[in-house]
C-alpha cells in the first residue's frame, strides 16, 4: 500500500497515490485521536489523475465492490464543486488502482460524522 495523507483534518483529508494498487480503510485510517467524534466514512470530493498517455492506463476508483470513477491519462473532476460529492458506500474500503507503469492520483474526501450535521445520506443510487 503505498499512499500519503497529504492533509488530514476535521473536515477534509486529501491523500495522494502512486501504488498500483492501494486499499485504505477509510473508517480507520482518517480518525484523528483528539477528536471525540468517531469517523463514519468519507465522501469522494475532488480527483486529479496523471498516468502515461497510452489507452491503457489511467485510474479506477472503488467503494468496497462499487466502481465509482474511471480515469485514463490526465483528469480532474470537482464532485463537490458540481453538486454532488460521491457518498456511495461511505464507510467501504476506498480502492484505487492505477493501469500502466507511472502515474499519480490525489483525492480530496469530506469525513462524514455522526450528529455533526455534515452529509450523511448512505443511499445507495
Amino acid at each position: 500500500m503505498v499512499y500519503r495523507v497529504v492533509k488530514n483534518t476535521r473536515q477534509n483529508v486529501l491523500v495522494l497515490a502512486t501504488a498500483t494498487n492501494t486499499a485504505i480503510n477509510v473508517v480507520t485510517a482518517f480518525t484523528l485521536p483528539a477528536i471525540s467524534d468517531t469517523v463514519l466514512g468519507v465522501a469522494i470530493k475532488q480527483v486529479w489523475s496523471s498516468a502515461d498517455s497510452s489507452a491503457a492506463n489511467g485510474w479506477t476508483i472503488d467503494r468496497g465492490a462499487n466502481t465509482v470513477w474511471e480515469t485514463d491519462s490526465t483528469s480532474w473532476m470537482d464532485f463537490a464543486g458540481n453538486g454532488c460529492p460521491i457518498d456511495l458506500d461511505i464507510a467501504a474500503t476506498l480502492t484505487l488502482t492505477r493501469t500502466g507503469t507511472h502515474g499519480t492520483l490525489l483525492i480530496e474526501l469530506q469525513k462524514i460524522y455522526a450528529g455533526t450535521g455534515a452529509e450523511t445520506d448512505t443511499s445507495t443510487y
